[in-house]
């Protein structure tokens, strides 16, 4: 049995291939292992991890094509020996001490999961946009719903090691373009303890342009995804505990990110889109509008609040439109 499996997803589009797979086989902790997902047709992805596993032989290799993607994660998953899984993708790098810091924490405090720092910087402008934790959380915490700091959290697995053990019954599902999301979410629910090391060891490239934005099939899946994890939270009887964050989630990557996004849509009715988003939020996640993670005090970010207000008072479009603005100005990145 291996310490630490780690399941790296390796795309084209991917930006930081080199930079990812170079700080996996550099880590400090001994007895890792590397699972690499990719397409074989992909030579200059292809030629690099075979380099690469020539020296260390700690890589696996599993092809897919786009329609196996969700299936070789899960293959990925059921070959993974190791004690605890760690899920990254091509645009994100770990300090070369991140797993052992984290497997250290994980083993010394008999936790199921370990999250480290992290640091989100923009992949056109290097600048960076988000720090994590700012010293939050205890060394050992509980999921329970009473730190509400873990609704602010990003849900990326890169800077998530998590005992197998605790998340054998999970799977990725098949939502485009939010797995990783889901399966974070997912394994919260299966966790009952948290280390944490408050140390920014992991960094994620992202793309806040234009460019980038989701289209309509996949908020469709975020939105399908969410109700799926809160029904595991439900099955787990965790979700009393847990709602206020798991409809802070909701509001945030659904009333806020996803209506943005589909307002960018040729074609789009906004009216129609306020409609239909404020339907799914009070079906699905009605606790957003006495949720006190949106209180001033609270939130990291002054914008959620801001929203918040606006959303609640039936201005959702007045602040679509001017976030819009300021998104198409690029004076504001696409960051929630």
């Amino acid at each position: 049995m291996h310490n630490v499996s780690v399941i790296t997803i390796l795309k084209k589009r991917h930006k930081k291939v080199k930079e990812c797979l170079n700080s996996l086989v550099n880590q400090t902790l001994e007895n890792i292992e590397i699972i690499c997902i990719y397409k074989e047709e992909n030579t200059q992805i292809d030629d690099f991890v075979k380099e690469t596993q020539e020296k260390h032989k700690n890589i696996k290799i599993i092809y897919k094509t786009k329609a196996q993607d969700v299936l070789a994660k899960n293959e990925a998953l059921e070959e993974a020996d190791g004690k605890y899984i760690l899920v990254m993708n091509g645009n994100m790098c770990l300090e070369k001490t991140a797993i052992e810091k984290m497997y250290n924490a994980a083993e010394n405090n008999n936790t199921d999961i370990a999250i480290c720092g992290y640091n989100i910087i923009d992949i056109n402008s290097n600048e960076l946009r988000v720090t994590g934790l700012e010293n939050k959380f205890k060394e050992k915490e509980s999921l329970d719903g009473n730190n509400l700091n873990f609704a602010y959290l990003n849900l990326d697995a890169g800077n998530k090691l998590i005992k197998k053990e605790t998340i054998k019954d999970i799977k990725f599902q098949n939502y485009d373009g939010c797995q990783d999301e889901i399966f974070v979410i997912s394994c919260y629910a299966k966790a009952n303890t948290v280390s944490f090391i408050n140390e920014e060891l992991f960094f994620k490239y992202e793309d806040n342009s234009i460019q980038s934005l989701k289209n309509a099939v996949q908020i469709k899946d975020l939105k399908a995804g969410l109700v799926e994890g809160k029904k595991i939270f439900k099955d787990a009887g965790k979700y009393e505990r847990m709602k206020n964050i798991l409809s802070f989630i909701a509001f945030s990557k659904i009333g806020l990110r996803s209506l943005i996004e589909l307002s960018f849509e040729t074609g789009s009715d906004l009216k129609s889109l306020v409609r239909e988003t404020m339907n799914y939020l009070d079906i699905n996640f009605f606790e957003w509008r006495k949720n006190p993670c949106f209180k001033f005090k609270n939130v990291p970010n002054k914008s959620y609040w801001v929203a918040h207000i606006a959303y609640k008072y039936g201005f959702q479009q007045i602040f679509v439109k001017i976030y819009k603005k300021l998104i198409e100005k690029q004076i504001k990145p696409l960051l929630f």
